[in-house]
């Protein structure tokens, strides 16, 4: 008879990514590894909102799950008097994988206190090539690229961000693709009026003017169509704002209010000019909403399953084409919408991707 299998010591670390984090936390959890969740205690991703973060991670990892924070500015003298207490605590976790997030490299106490020795944890890179308009500090930039060459297991989520880093950085350690987990649940029906929506952190590379310059045609074809706008970051001038069937909500969106924005939409639009994956995309599955996303980065491999629509980037013309044909047909749109809820389900859920992640500890790290 075979001995029971050991229990996994996991350290998850991160600075941002902490949506990604703390639901991987939990699922490992709930797969049966011990794991900490080691963070810095900031709200930069919760809109600023004082205990956002902190709420959102004690609802996201369940119980069993020990959340350790270091203090929120990286120059604060009280978090590195913290550190040598935080690492024997950690220490304490002999034999524990350290997995960390590339946005760790925005702060070198959490790499200290995690412990990451070379050739010996886990990274996962998210957007191998920066995206335009994005700038890393030099510090930043050298340490990411410094835990790449340094890994011993790199994750991607995706044949193109695994083809891109490899490119761009020749890391040594084996890379893993497993997806982004998506939390699926009950999907709402479909809304009366046919409705776009362009969600999340506004920026030039996500191609908002593409859409609305797609918008002429769209109206003209489909006069009762609306489009959503939502999420933080400027918005350049454009005809179309003014237009009374868009609705603009800029800024910061409470956790609690994107499912109902999402189940308000028919399809989701992703007209963007560079991509590695997107979260954004993988939300329209957990709510079996459609997608039409440009063929750039790993968007087409996100909807590969057919879940969505891919144009060519940068063609107002084709985007509009293909968010009309899910407009007017209310069977194409749930379809796209029930494949990308069932897809995920099966093959990208956070059961599945902590499964598949502790799998490659197993395999490359033990």
């Amino acid at each position: 008879m075979s001995p029971p299998a050991t229990r996994l010591r996991v350290i998850l670390a991160c600075d941002y990514h902490l949506r990604y984090d703390a639901r991987l936390a939990g699922a490992m959890s709930r797969a049966g590894a011990d794991v900490t969740l080691l963070t810095r205690d900031h709200d930069g991703e919760f809109g600023g909102v004082p205990g956002a973060a902190r709420s959102f991670v004690t609802e996201a990892v369940g119980p069993d799950v020990e959340l350790l924070t270091v203090a929120s500015r990286v120059r604060s003298a009280g978090g590195w008097a913290r550190l040598p207490a935080l690492r024997r605590r950690l220490r304490q976790s002999g034999g524990a994988v350290v997995h960390v997030q590339e946005s760790i490299g925005n702060d070198p106490r959490l790499l200290i206190a995690a412990g990451a020795r070379p050739g010996r944890f886990a990274l996962t890179v998210h957007d191998p090539v920066r995206h335009p308009g994005d700038s890393d500090s030099r510090w930043t930039f050298l340490t990411n690229r410094a835990l790449v060459k340094t890994a011993g297991l790199i994750f991607t989520h995706g044949d193109a961000l695994r083809d891109e880093l490899i490119e761009i950085a020749h890391p040594r350690a084996p890379i893993v693709i497993v997806p982004h987990g998506i939390a699926v649940g009950a999907s709402a029906p479909l809304p009366e009026t046919p409705s776009i929506l362009f969600f999340g952190r506004i920026s030039h590379y996500k191609g908002l003017d593409i859409l609305l310059d797609a918008m002429a045609a769209i109206w003209q074809a489909q006069p009762q169509a609306r489009l959503t706008i939502a999420g933080d970051g400027e918005i350049e001038p454009h005809p179309a704002l003014a237009d009374p069937r868009l609705t603009l909500r800029q800024g910061h969106l409470p956790d609690s209010e994107v499912p109902g924005l999402i189940e308000a939409a028919t399809v989701l639009a992703l007209p963007y000019r560079q991509a590695s994956q997107s979260g954004v995309g993988s939300l329209a599955k957990a709510h079996a909403r459609a997608m039409v996303v440009s063929e750039v980065g790993g968007l087409p491999e996100l909807v590969s399953d057919g879940s969505g629509l891919v144009v060519a980037p940068e063609d107002p013309g084709s985007l509009a084409e293909a968010l009309l044909s899910v407009l007017g047909d209310g069977d194409l749109a749930r379809r796209l919408g029930a494949t990308g809820a069932a897809s995920a389900a099966r093959e990208s859920s956070w059961d599945v991707v902590a499964e598949r992640t502790l799998a490659a500890y197993r395999e490359h790290l033990r």
